[in-house]
């Protein structure tokens, strides 16, 4: 008998002709994947006959089909979900600047996850728009299973076991840069409480598909673009501080020191890319600078990653408002008060608060100024909190929605800056109520959703209620269990 309470996966065929063509001039597929083009005219159509009848068609649950973008997509496109047999359509996808490795679900009843299962579905794009690549039945690789076309069936009310279980795996893989920093930085932090043995593994696996074993470079930026053996922006930086952590005399490390000196040196006495100075920064330069300074004992670095932080904040923190950009040229401010943007300033600048303190540079007269910033920001977060427990979209605007992604960022900073003895017992709770909130959220094997895309749509597509999943966001979410999951403060 089928165990409703526990996920299921059930890989699709692909039958018909879907090879689609060549890739979009310049991009390219990860390396060791592959994919299909769904374009306008054409379908596909995905088959689960040869893995027998065994969804009970009266089963009390819910399924999810889902497809999973394999190519950076700069565009918004409906597909169509129609029965293999009856043509009957059981609803539409709704994909929005997909990044790859981003997976995408229609939720269906029990009755039609039976039906789907049983006649298969044809998948069809709206419109004339630009052609969608989805990754195929990739080998039958089961590490790989979340991201192949597939129907997920049953799971609990329970879910953070789920969520550690694909956490700790590859399904958790994102581009390399920041998306993939932050799940490298919440596998890091679950080493304590998961265990290294489990941990360590995971992160390898997620390495080895960028980084060689020489420390070369083998990836694509977030345009799908080729980007082997360079860092294209201050955001591609992130990753460094788990590799630092774990490999201190790593080859990449001497190269991106190189590659932030030359930033450095045109960016007018600020790490930047061109004229914009982002919240960003103080995640993806600060805190892996400040790792890099702690390991490698250098003071001149360690002073570097506090300036960092100290421009961002003389830059786009505005009292109790708080910008994720301002053009130096221009003098335009944008994105006030975006959730993720106080997750990349509070977590990166606690985290990078966090890694100076417990080094050689402790005692540093400027990590005062960290510690004022850090209680300030804190206390501004409360202020937008809502009932939930949570933060919406735009902290000052209710209206734009609960926003996962962020909440996890924010609540995680709050806990690490309490845990650490920075902030105080109400800001601890205050994680432990989002925690609680944000796993609401997760699916049934632990995936989270609620988030908003990443903001290459612009602040329409944050302000217009639009959510999707996010392994990202769980890298988030995992910093923020590990940062609960020890003992309280005194």
């Amino acid at each position: 008998m089928f165990n409703y309470e526990t996920p299921v996966y059930y890989s699709a065929n692909l039958i018909g002709n879907h090879a689609g063509g060549a890739w979009p001039e310049g991009k390219r597929l990860p390396r060791g994947w592959s994919g299909v083009k769904l374009g306008a005219g054409s379908e596909l159509y995905l088959e689960w006959k040869k893995q027998g009848p065994i969804i009970n068609p009266l089963f009390p649950g819910e399924g999810r089909l889902r497809i999973t973008a394999a190519l950076d997509y700069r565009s918004a496109c409906k597909v169509d979900v129609l029965l293999g047999e009856s043509g009957e359509k059981l609803g539409s996808l709704d994909i929005r600047y997909a990044y790859t490795f981003q997976p995408f679900e229609l939720i269906l009843d029990g009755e039609r996850t039976a039906e789907a299962f049983r006649e298969g579905v044809v998948l069809r794009m709206e419109g004339d728009g630009q052609p969608l690549w989805i990754f195929d039945e990739l080998q039958g690789d089961n590490t790989r299973r979340l991201f192949v076309p597939h129907l997920l069936v049953g799971g609990g009310k329970r879910r953070t076991g789920a969520f550690v279980n694909s956490f700790a795996s590859l399904s958790s893989l994102q581009p390399f840069g920041w998306l993939e920093g932050c799940v490298l930085d919440g596998l890091y932090a679950l080493r304590p409480s998961v265990g290294a043995e489990r941990i360590d593994p995971a992160i390898g696996m997620h390495l080895r598909q960028y980084v060689s074993e020489d420390g070369s470079l083998r990836y694509e930026d977030l345009h799908g673009q080729a980007a082997d053996d360079k860092l294209t922006t201050i955001e591609a930086t992130l990753p460094l501080a788990v590799i630092a952590k774990l490999h201190p005399d790593h080859p990449l490390i001497s190269r991106t020191l190189s590659f932030w000196e030359a930033r450095l040196q045109v960016g007018g006495g600020a790490i930047v890319d061109g004229d914009t100075i982002t919240a960003e920064g103080v995640y993806t330069v600060a805190y892996p600078m400040a790792v890099v300074a702690a390991k490698l004992e250098r003071a001149a670095l360690a002073e570097r990653a506090i300036g960092e932080v100290m421009i961002r904040r003389d830059a786009l923190a505005r009292g109790t408002h708080l910008f994720l950009r301002y053009n130096r040229k221009t003098g335009a401010y944008v994105f006030r008060n975006w959730s993720r943007a106080y997750a990349w300033y509070m977590l990166g600048m606690t985290r990078t608060w966090h890694e100076l303190k417990s080094s050689a540079f402790g005692q540093l007269p400027a990590l005062n100024e960290l510690e004022r910033e850090i209680r300030r920001i804190a206390d501004v977060a409360l202020q937008w909190v809502q009932l939930e427990g949570v933060w919406t979209s735009f902290l000052d605007d209710p209206d734009t929605g609960i926003e996962t992604s962020g909440s996890a960022g924010i609540a995680a900073a709050l806990a690490l800056g309490a845990r650490e003895g920075l902030l105080e017992q109400r800001h601890y709770e205050a994680a432990e109520k989002a925690l609680a909130e944000i796993q609401s959220y997760l699916t049934p094997d632990g995936i989270l959703s609620g988030v908003t895309q990443h903001n290459a749509g612009g602040i329409e597509l944050q302000t217009c209620g639009y959510r999707v999943l996010s392994q990202m966001g769980m890298g988030l979410l995992a910093q923020l269990y590990a940062s609960l999951d020890v003992r309280k403060p005194e």
